[in-house]
């Protein structure tokens, strides 16, 4: 039988919260929650065009993946659609799962892979006849207390060493095959590729535009673009839902001595609120991202009330978050030009966290650059992205393949 084959590279980032996926212009973000079904939940073919379309939003697979359960095939709500079954589901347990071992990391990318294959297939074979052959490059990340080059190895090897067949559930009847092939995956410590992010844009030029105007008017440089970092030493802060990470980069690289990690993020915040969260809402074993999805919504009916819940929880992330970047300021004898705060987590603590941190650069004479809200999220996964476009990351593929030779 013919098949479709589909080339192509991807940046994940496998956030407990929230995945970000870049292939090409598209970026993709979608809840990190996954729920085991045994049952199609489509009682009929959807529209092919509109299926293919809202893929994400009702992503439906079976997975045979070496890297899961032995081999054996399941069948998986990811995402969105997840969230919204009423099925049982998984996520990350926050404090308790390394992300190389876990399987919601998996899962949700070979079902956003897949999906992104069906999408580029579909372009080519607009009925979707054939099966897919994908071949696939991936950059992506582990929090950098995880991080190692063998933790690293061993989260590659899961995608690498083998074949992931996936079939997309696109109705009752209507299912697509996708085989799935990663050639090449390369593991980065999350937030070293950010500072590629801050610099570039995705066409390899310096960046500008809104996402510095803040930062530029507060310090009063004009003109102003992402060059300014280059060569600078960076404290950076990735505030996500289960983790903050804290590391040093001095030029593009991170200084690995550097690194630390702390069980601190929106997530410990909305876990300790679920309980009254559920009283409030009306909802029986409401999960983490529950919350988060209210408190990103200004509008929604119950946001008074779950940010009140959870001031109190976001006052203490914050001051633990702040006392840990002054013991790593410590470290460093305050020999830092700019500290850098960004990731989702950043955004709901800002209130908390912004006039704390700006009190004490201004102290130590260093810049504060909080990245704005409607970038904050997605920085990771943009350097990724630009680490991809701009050629390091075949630089890094043919390094690794010539490695391999030699070994």
């Amino acid at each position: 039988m013919e098949t479709t084959k589909e080339e192509f590279k991807v940046a994940l980032d496998s956030g407990n919260s929230e995945a970000s996926f870049i292939e090409g212009d598209l970026l993709v973000r979608q809840p990190s929650i996954i729920s085991k079904t045994r049952k199609n939940p489509f009682y009929e073919d959807l529209n092919l065009e509109d299926a293919v379309k809202n893929i994400y939003d009702q992503l439906v697979v079976s997975i045979q993946s070496p890297a899961l359960s032995g081999g054996l095939p399941a069948t998986y709500y990811i995402g969105k659609f997840a969230s919204e079954s009423t099925s049982s589901y998984s996520n990350t347990v926050l404090g308790m799962t390394e992300k190389h071992t876990g399987k919601v990391p998996v899962v949700v990318a070979l079902g956003l892979v897949a999906a992104r294959a069906v999408q580029r297939a579909h372009k080519k074979d607009p009925l979707l006849t054939q099966d897919i052959e994908a071949t696939v490059d991936m950059a992506t990340g582990l929090p950098v207390r995880e991080f190692n080059s063998g933790t690293g190895d061993l989260f590659a090897e899961r995608f690498t060493k083998g074949y992931h067949e996936v079939t997309v559930l696109l109705g009752k009847e209507k299912h697509v095959k996708v085989r799935i092939n990663f050639d090449f995956v390369k593991v980065f410590p999350e937030a070293a590729p950010v500072v590629f992010s801050i610099v570039y844009d995705k066409n390899k030029k310096p960046r500008k535009g809104d996402i510095f105007k803040d930062f530029q008017e507060k310090y009063g440089w004009n003109p102003f673009d992402g060059s300014h970092f280059l060569g600078k030493r960076l404290l950076h802060i990735d505030i996500g839902d289960g983790t903050t990470e804290y590391v040093i980069t001095e030029g593009l690289n991170p200084n690995q001595k550097l690194t630390r990690g702390t069980n601190n993020g929106i997530g410990h915040a909305t876990e300790n609120i679920l309980d009254d969260y559920s009283k409030i809402a009306h909802i029986k074993n409401p999960l983490r991202q529950d919350v988060t999805e209210v408190i990103k919504n200004q509008n929604h009916k119950w946001y008074a009330e779950t940010m009140e819940l959870l001031q109190e929880e976001f006052e203490i992330q914050a001051d633990e978050i702040a006392v840990n970047a002054l013991k790593l300021l410590d470290v460093v004898r305050n020999e830092v030009d700019a500290v850098v705060v960004y990731g989702g987590g950043s955004i709901p603590l800002k209130e908390y966290l912004y006039p704390e941190l700006d009190e004490q650069c201004a102290e130590r004479r260093m810049d504060l650059f909080y990245v704005p809200e409607e970038y904050a999220a997605t920085l990771f996964v943009q350097g990724l992205n630009i680490i991809i476009v701009n050629g390091l990351f075949d630089k890094l593929k043919k390094v690794a393949e010539e490695a391999s030779l030699t070994n």
